[in-house]
């Protein structure tokens, strides 16, 4: 097992990935996520990505489980935006995730949007991140939502953009921002 010094687990760290939709946010994760557990250290979350029939997949980051999070017909009685309507299940299922994942090294928590900002959906990672549950956390929030969320967040945080320039290189440079917070 590597030393495990370089994380500074101590710093309550707050890294946001931001970008426009379609950019790579989730893809930065999912690549961060491979990484730091090639090297040993535990993650959890969530990761959400678009389904086939544009819907909204969510994924347990520990346990690689999958669920339908939202649809873009009106098929769930849960929240609403204009464009989707959320599965209660789902929601459940990753505040669940969430909850699991905030004892790990790194919590990743892609993303947070409109429902967190009405009160609903994955806020209750606001609540883990302000009490110092959280070691570390990896949270997407997309780039017109961020100066809403940005006052809510307590840590010592890093707000990075998801460009098509850096996409590729962003995971490594995120390891080596948590490497240089000892």
């Amino acid at each position: 097992m590597p030393q495990r010094k370089w994380l500074g687990f101590n710093q309550n760290m707050v890294i946001i990935v931001t970008g426009a939709i379609g950019i790579g946010k989730t893809t930065v994760c999912r690549k961060l996520i491979e990484i730091v557990r090639n090297r040993g250290y535990a993650c959890g979350g969530i990761l959400t990505y678009k389904a086939l029939d544009k819907g909204i997949i969510i994924e347990d980051v520990q346990t690689g489980e999958v669920g339908t999070l939202a649809s873009t017909s009106n098929v769930y009685d849960g929240p609403s935006t204009a464009k989707y309507s959320f599965n209660p299940k789902g929601i459940n299922f990753g505040i669940q995730a969430i909850d699991k994942g905030a004892s790990a090294d790194i919590l990743v928590v892609d993303e947070i949007g409109h429902l967190e900002l009405r009160g609903e959906g994955f806020i209750n990672v606001m609540g883990l991140m302000r009490t110092g549950k959280v070691k570390n956390c990896i949270m997407v929030i997309r780039k017109e939502l961020l100066s809403a969320f940005l006052p809510q967040l307590d840590a010592t945080m890093l707000v990075l953009e998801t460009t098509i320039n850096n996409r590729n290189q962003l995971p490594a440079e995120i390891v080596s921002y948590l490497a240089s917070k000892r």
